[in-house]
């Protein structure tokens, strides 16, 4: 007997052969394979329910400050006083590689005008705002992808998220406001100056007060039920992915801050806010930033309640818009994902405090959106610092709303990825400005390592903002590592075969190579991507074709 198989040994034998079949041939892992790699993926490789947050947080670890993330620094008027820094000047040392990074700095500030020293962190942020926005003519707006064509583009992809969100992308918060133009009711006419409203994000609970004093408070039979009811109205509301968090104190900023606005007044003599001095750059492409107001973090004293759960949910960003990256289009994926994090968080915010429940929808701004996402088991954090989950990988954006009311919280899980991202390092290979590491293990990083805008004492891969930033500036976008991603996928049959891939340690360092087998992400040096008409023919099947890849 010792010698017999038994049926369900037989069948995972018989999976893996299905799977290494799969690996093997594209047309017939396509076409007929798909079902089989999934069961073997799921025998071999099951997504794994974790009883606790699964990456090594140190005692010496502090609240990260909301005034330090690196899109907010930019408009920090210190910060623009010296050039930017990056954590590490030359990485060919580690990489082997020639360091494409590293000038960056230099060719970003000769592009406004500056000579003998590198830009500093804010001209290389209104570089990328102002190229983003067609205001400054990009690098590249000679080629395909480039053009006003694919600017307009993003701009509509930004446009809810720069009109109606409260602009919380860069971290501004507590909540958005927007600078919007009243109309009189009366006689259609629009007022001679702007005011000050709320964005989507916004924090008034007053509703929720009126249902309480109503005495209109929804009664769940337990907070099972009401956590199928939340993810249930967060799906219907467009959410990709939708999971359930406890408060946890250490992934809220230690403190808000919100960029400072000065008016200012168009060609045709209207008048907007403003965070940087718009005539300065226009004129000579001179940068002046206002600074931050930076505020105490106080759920009391801001929203009138302490969270006791966070909703988080993943908005699915588009295939074949991100696959074109470092084009415009690829941009505009994510400017339409920021937007949607708005419309959907404010529903969803809307829903709870119309059942008589405080709630505060919540984009980049108030705490750290990827460890309450893996708290509350959407996925893993990866090599490139975002989120990677079973069905999107890494393209997606995620937003949250923070409640008092009483739910079930989800469990962190494992799917694999860490164990992936140790061996296939594609990302950063891919990464313009090297600014991924290449190391094989996640580690514990120190306050000198992480710099000033990563939160330090915590286990993961380095990245570098500084060095991303600067490609961005030079760019005005970048997906390239979500676009290359071995999980960035619309067929999931190829996520179960990396997941096959970790635990088999004869394929392991072949698990990046049955994604480029395949054919998916295209050339990973970034210049190839450009030269070599892969980003111009995306580029040009993504217009011509009315149907979306889903």
């Amino acid at each position: 007997m010792g010698k017999n198989i038994n049926r369900r040994g037989f069948f995972k034998a018989s999976l893996l052969g299905a799977a290494a079949a799969a690996v093997a041939s594209a047309t017939v892992a396509q076409e007929t394979m798909s079902p089989l790699v999934a069961e073997a993926a799921n025998i071999v490789a099951p997504v794994k329910e974790l009883s606790e947050f699964p990456y090594q947080v140190t005692d010496q670890y502090r609240r990260f400050p909301g005034n330090k993330i690196y899109w907010m620094r930019i408009f920090d008027t210190e910060d623009n006083k010296t050039p930017i820094k990056f954590l590490k000047d030359d990485v060919s040392e580690i990489t082997g590689k020639k360091d494409t990074g590293k000038d960056l700095p230099l060719i970003n500030a000769e592009y406004l005008g500056i000579k003998g020293r590198r830009a500093t962190l804010s001209e290389t942020g209104i570089s990328y705002w102002t190229q983003n926005g067609g205001f400054l003519e990009g690098h590249r707006s000679n080629l395909v992808g480039w053009t006003r064509l694919e600017e307009a583009l993003s701009e509509g992809g930004w446009s809810i998220e720069l009109d109606y969100n409260g602009l919380t992308s860069p971290g501004n918060g507590p909540g958005g406001l927007n600078c919007q133009y009243p109309i009189d009711p009366k006689t259609n006419e629009k007022a001679k100056e702007p005011v000050w409203v709320p964005g989507l994000f916004n924090w008034d609970n007053s509703v929720a007060a009126m249902r309480r004093q109503m005495g209109q408070q929804y009664k769940f039979q337990s907070t099972e039920e009401a956590s199928k009811v939340v993810k249930k109205a967060t799906r219907f509301y467009g959410a990709s992915l939708v999971g359930i968090a406890p408060y946890d104190d250490r992934w809220t900023y230690s403190n808000w801050a919100r960029t400072r606005y000065q008016a200012t007044k168009d060609v045709n003599g209207v008048t907007s806010y403003s965070s940087f001095n718009v005539q300065k750059f226009m004129t000579n492409k001179e940068v002046e930033v206002y600074g931050l107001d930076v505020f105490e973090a106080d759920w009391e004293k801001y929203a009138g309640f302490t969270p006791k759960n966070v909703i988080i949910f993943a908005i699915e960003m588009d295939y074949e818009a991100a696959r074109t990256s470092p084009s415009l289009i690829s941009d505009a994926a994510v400017g339409k994902g920021y937007s949607r994090m708005g419309e959907i968080a404010y529903k969803v915010a809307t829903f709870i405090r119309n059942l008589g429940y405080n709630a505060i929808p919540s984009g980049n701004d108030t705490g750290l959106s990827v460890p309450i996402a893996v708290q509350a088991g959407l996925g893993e954090a990866a090599r490139h610092g975002m989120l990677i989950t079973q069905k999107y990988g890494p393209r997606l954006r995620l937003a949250k709303v923070y409640t008092d009311l009483d739910l079930t919280p989800d469990k962190p899980i494992s799917i694999g990825v860490r164990e992936f991202c140790r061996l296939c390092k594609k990302c950063a290979d891919a990464c313009p400005s090297q600014a991924i590491s290449h190391e094989k293990e996640a580690r514990i990083q120190t306050p000198e390592e992480s710099g000033d805008s990563i939160a330090a004492y915590t286990e993961k891969w380095q990245v570098d903002p500084g060095r991303c930033l600067s490609w961005m500036g030079y760019n005005a976008g970048c997906s390239n590592c979500i676009a290359v991603c071995s999980w960035n996928k619309i067929k999931q049959w190829n996520h179960d075969v990396a997941r096959i891939a970790t635990q088999i340690p004869l394929v392991q360092d072949a698990a990046r190579k049955f994604d480029e087998w395949f054919g998916y992400g295209g050339p990973v040096n970034a210049e190839e991507r450009i030269e070599s008409g892969y980003c111009t023919n995306l580029v040009k099947d993504f217009w011509n074709n009315l149907d979306p890849i889903n």
